[in-house]
């Protein structure tokens, strides 16, 4: 599965505008995914550490891999 993350780093703007990206962003992924018409459904979380979205086939561990990229970013 492909990774892809958005770093704007210090632009500035206002949280309305970071929020009003946060779903565009977000609603593009879900749509794609949704497209491609895979025969498993994913799991879908919303981080509540850092803004984005985890798209995933395996529930099971999609915790861990929230985990995992927190760190990740965490480096940034």
């Amino acid at each position: 599965m492909a990774r892809f993350a958005i770093d704007l780093g210090e632009m500035p703007m206002s949280k309305e505008d970071q929020l009003q990206l946060q779903n565009e962003l977000q609603s593009v992924a879900l749509k794609h995914v949704a497209r491609l018409g895979f025969d498993k459904p994913f799991a879908v979380k919303f981080p509540r550490e850092w803004w984005g979205i985890i798209l995933h086939p395996d529930l099971d561990r999609i915790s861990q891999i929230e985990a995992d990229l927190g760190k990740r970013l965490g480096g940034l």
